[in-house]
């Protein structure tokens, strides 16, 4: 097991019966990362960074609507029932070999990417989609070696996808709020973040991020 020793923060992550006015909406103000997801038509699932140490409890509704819109810069054009609260630590980890004898782990059970990166289910589909294909060949060709192979396959791309993901989260939480790790690695998560607007290449992969919170 490769285990992350987290980011040093955590998501108050709140269902409420609010209507998203956008898809997604993510702010990032020196008080914390912000968002909030449209969940079907009548809902929303916002998100507001918060040390790990919190409680839901420190968290009562008119905290969180006033919290959300100081960090969005705007009031919110409506406000609804908190449903459902809860606190998420942000970390990552990795199961390592994902295969043993005839075992073999998939999606979660293998490896946990944090939320912000919106790659959880992508790395779950590859890995059902190698693992398919690795049992079609067993069985019908009688051939092993896809399946003696799966582990190191996936690894290659899970590994690729951890460091995509860490990177996103830190420099996205950071950009925001210095207080986890310094006024240093804010001003660097800061440039980070600009250079995601600045450059052709990475404002095409922002974008492709983006689509896929959606």
């Amino acid at each position: 097991m490769r285990r992350q020793p987290g980011h040093g923060y955590a998501w108050l992550v709140v269902l409420a019966e609010v209507p998203a006015t956008h898809q997604t909406v993510m702010a990032i103000h020196r008080r914390g990362f912000a968002a909030q997801f449209g969940r079907g038509p009548r809902a929303s699932r916002f998100y507001l960074q918060c040390p790990l140490d919190d409680t839901t409890e420190e968290w009562p509704d008119e905290r969180i609507w006033s919290e959300l819109e100081t960090r969005f810069g705007e009031p919110l054009t409506a406000k609804g029932a908190i449903v459902e609260k809860q606190l998420v630590p942000l970390r990552g980890e990795v199961i390592s070999p994902m295969s043993h004898g005839r075992l073999h782990l998939l999606g979660d059970a293998a490896h946990i990417v944090p939320p912000m990166s919106a790659k959880g289910m992508n790395l779950a589909l590859h890995d059902a989609d190698v693992f398919a294909d690795a049992l079609i060949h067993y069985y019908e060709d009688g051939d092993p070696a896809l399946l003696d192979a799966y582990s190191d396959t996936r690894l290659r791309e899970v590994w690729n996808y951890q460091a995509f993901a860490t990177w996103l989260t830190d420099t996205v939480h950071d950009a925001g709020d210095p207080s986890y790790r310094g006024e240093f690695r804010h001003m660097v998560a800061r440039a980070d973040f600009e250079r995601l607007f600045t450059s052709a290449t990475a404002n095409r992969l922002l974008s492709e991020f983006v689509a896929g919170l959606n």
